[in-house]
């Protein structure tokens, strides 16, 4: 949010006034139920934000936009700029979450369209000839590796680390995943296992035969051990993970000798790129913690990778 506020006043008044659309006007809230709909606001209108509840309410409060009783536990609505209050007048919190929502469906959907549209195009020239082995650098590993920093972006939007894959077969598109633990609650949800997941659902099979994997960060151990288990064919990776790289940074599992499937690995795909997402993410939180907008003790804050 304080970032938002450094590099656009007049939008970061619109997300504080949206948020305030989800307080009923003239009412006193205990801060309970203002937390509630605080909540349902950054869970519909405001899931883009990389923020909670508190943090929000405490902008809210510092800003003038909610007023806080004399105990300082209850709040009301308080005022909005000139160029917001009339607009805000005639929209009510569900008619806000509704638009949010038909939006972000038409985004998806033109998204989508164009994601398709770009892999027909470039898959139209690719020979796969399965008697060759290994199936390496094929000439538009760069196209399915944007697509993952596609992925990638996702994450970010939602707060988590950006890392982003896609798993890919016969030149179309089988699943798509970016990083979620902290979203999810689940330590094991990083890209390359919210893809492999997919896909196997999506076919019916827990073998992945003839796939190549495409993500933007080295995988760590867990991963690694996920793509030999799924029999993957091919890996294709961006940037290095130094600290947690399992596929020859810290240590290459696929070139154990006593384990029984290698996948045939392509390292530093648009690797310049792929690293640059990640570091710009981690100097957004380094600045957002300095200047207060968020914890110091943020989860993830110091772990670079995903």
């Amino acid at each position: 949010m304080g970032a938002l506020r450094e590099r656009d006043a007049r939008d970061f008044e619109l997300v504080l006034a949206s948020a305030v659309l989800f307080l009923p006007p003239g009412q006193l809230l205990t801060e309970r139920a203002a937390n509630e709909r605080l909540k349902d606001f950054l869970s519909s209108a405001g899931a883009m934000l990389s923020t909670d509840h508190v943090e929000l309410r405490r902008w809210l409060a510092d800003t003038g936009f909610i007023h806080r009783s004399d105990r300082g536990t209850d709040y009301r609505r308080g005022s909005l700029p000139d160029w917001l209050a009339t607009a805000a007048e005639h929209l009510t919190a569900a008619q806000l979450r509704e638009k949010v929502s038909a939006a972000r469906n038409g985004h998806a959907q033109e998204r989508a369209a164009r994601k398709q549209a770009w892999i027909e195009r470039s898959g139209a020239s690719i020979e796969v000839i399965e008697s060759v082995p290994p199936p390496v650098e094929l000439p538009d590993d760069e196209t399915y590796m944007r697509l993952a920093l596609d992925q990638a972006h996702n994450a970010w939007a939602l707060g988590e680390v950006p890392v982003g894959a896609v798993l890919v077969k016969d030149g179309q598109v089988l699943a798509t995943g970016f990083n979620q633990p902290i979203g999810n609650a689940d330590p094991t949800a990083h890209a390359e296992i919210q893809t492999i997941r997919a896909a196997a659902e999506l076919i019916g099979n827990y073998r992945l035969s003839h796939c190549t994997l495409y993500v933007t960060l080295e995988p760590c151990a867990m991963c690694a051990g996920a793509i030999q288990h799924a029999r993957i064919s091919r890996l294709v990776f961006g940037a290095a993970d130094p600290k947690t790289g399992a596929c020859g940074s810290v240590v290459d599992l696929f070139a154990q000798p006593r384990l029984n499937h290698h996948a045939h690995v392509r390292r530093g795909v648009l690797a310049d790129a792929c690293g640059r997402v990640l570091s710009e993410f981690f100097a957004e939180r380094r600045n957002l913690r300095r200047s207060g907008s968020l914890p110091a003790d943020d989860e993830g804050d110091d772990d670079e990778t995903d």
